[in-house]
């Protein structure tokens, strides 16, 4: 072996480096759970001055990488940080993502894939419980973000609902759509319109004051579709709407659904965690009818990114999504075979992403997520009622239902435009001082600021203070 593969290879080098890197995570986590002012967020650095750094970094490497990086991350476990949907990440996920990476073993085929594959049925099998469907006729699997979840979900919904072979002989001219909430993420119009089904593939219903997709819309939208020749295959329900969090109510979407023999998939990505949650799974009344839903574990399940499940009520579906004729592989294309999971997925090779999900539940079991989940969603109604009792700001919606809540800064001496203008600006301002993380979302076409309570370290007085930073900027706009 040559010295430089010798040296990459070098198991002493491996265990000092390795032990090196889990202190430097190991202060940086304690450091989290109660940083000082100086400790940011997130530093305010321009694209291209990052850019410049790291080109730098790359033609003279002095001085520790991991700690350079650390320093210019955006970190998910302050408690300032109250942003994006993305769970910060429990420990032992991330040495069970350590563990995998290193045999990184692909999950297309069992030959391959082994144990990281069993898991993964054993994973669908416990959502399938917590669902409410039956464990022995249920099937899924994990794959890589919501977005590709959703597609492949439809996919299955285009392939079950339409008789014709669209996947090796296309539309032959007929239009089909799907009807989804105004409020639907935007992978949903992008899996639809990858499907070739166009814009016209994409029919949205009105969502009523709570913004939760009005059922008592669909059949006059369904009709109007008829009228001009798309057939309507399915209906997607949110559970919740990624911009503001709205559940919306599942039961009279089935009874639609099944009324006109529809697919109906909830894309559960963000509230799906809510399985493990006594207090709040009254949210998701009506999943259990679901033909498909998908759940994303590093949302609000505390693991890393990507891992999203996509569970079907009747296993066989997903059977005939795709038609996967590697003879390298199996000899048999056609037949069923739940350990060879690259017969129902886009992917072939991915990540041995069951063992941080099972890692988690084996270690602590479902206590974790429900403990976790029910703190996040109770911090929700308490940073809605300080917002309420500060008096300057409006919400959408006066009792969010999830931890996702819109704000807006007001002012009664300005224009709707003008409000629009002060919040981006107080928002920027957030972004470059530091301190903490928001993000900002339309409501309406009105700007609000936007903020998602992931953190387990985040508390009260964090919320407070953000409304404090909001009130000083506005002073020196």
């Amino acid at each position: 072996m040559s010295d430089i593969l010798k040296k990459a290879y070098d198991p002493e080098s491996f265990r000092k480096n390795g032990y090196e890197l889990i202190d430097l995570l190991t202060e940086h986590l304690a450091k989290m759970q109660s940083p000082d002012l100086e400790d940011k967020v997130m530093p305010s650095t321009s694209p291209d001055d990052l850019f410049n750094f790291w080109k730098a970094d790359y033609e003279n490497p002095e001085g520790d990488f991991y700690k350079k990086a650390l320093s210019l991350f955006n970190h998910l476990h302050h408690p300032k940080y109250i942003g994006h949907q993305t769970s910060p990440v429990a420990p032992d996920a991330v040495l069970a993502e350590l563990f995998s990476c290193f045999l990184d073993t692909g999950m297309g085929v069992y030959e391959q894939g082994h144990t990281g594959v069993v898991l993964e049925r054993l994973i669908i099998e416990i959502l399938s419980k917590k669902i409410g469907i039956p464990e022995d006729k249920s099937s899924g699997f994990l794959t890589s973000g919501g977005t590709l979840g959703n597609l492949t979900a439809l996919l299955c919904a285009r392939s079950v609902m339409i008789k014709d072979d669209v996947w090796d002989q296309g539309y032959h001219g007929k239009q089909y759509a799907f009807m989804v909430s105004e409020e639907a993420h935007y992978s949903v119009s992008k899996a639809i319109q990858t499907m070739g089904l166009g814009s016209q593939g994409l029919i949205k219903i009105p969502v009523d004051d709570l913004f939760r997709l009005d059922a008592s819309q669909l059949e006059k939208h369904y009709q109007a579709a008829r009228e001009k020749g798309i057939e309507v295959i399915g209906v997607i329900a949110n559970a919740c709407s990624t911009a503001i969090g709205a559940h919306d109510s599942i039961h009279p979407i089935a009874d639609f659904c099944e009324a006109r023999k529809l697919w109906l998939h909830v894309d559960a990505a963000h509230g799906g965690a809510l399985l493990f949650s006594k207090k709040y799974r009254h949210l998701l009344n009506g999943i259990e009818r679901a033909d498909s839903v998908i759940i994303d574990f590093h949302k609000m399940l505390l693991t890393s990114s990507l891992v999203t499940a996509l569970v079907f009520k009747n296993g066989n579906h997903s059977y005939q999504t795709f038609a996967q004729k590697a003879s390298y592989l199996w000899d048999d294309a056609e037949s069923s075979e739940w350990y060879n999971l690259a017969k129902r997925t886009f992917e072939l090779t991915k990540t041995t992403m069951s063992l941080r999900v099972y890692t988690l539940l084996r270690n602590y079991g479902e206590e974790l997520f429900e403990t976790y989940l029910d703190r996040q969603y109770d911090l929700g109604k308490t940073f809605a009622k300080l917002i309420e009792a500060d008096g300057h700001f409006e919400m959408p919606v006066e009792d969010p239902e999830s931890n996702i809540l819109c704000y807006r800064y007001i002012d009664k001496n300005l224009s709707e435009e003008d409000l629009d203008d002060l919040n981006l600006k107080i928002r920027a301002a957030i972004i470059q001082d530091g301190e903490y993380f928001i993000i900002q979302t339309r409501i309406r076409d009105r700007v609000f600021l936007r903020s998602t309570l992931v953190g387990p370290f985040t508390g009260e007085k964090d919320l407070l203070g953000l409304l404090t930073k909001v009130h000083a900027i506005r002073k020196k706009l």
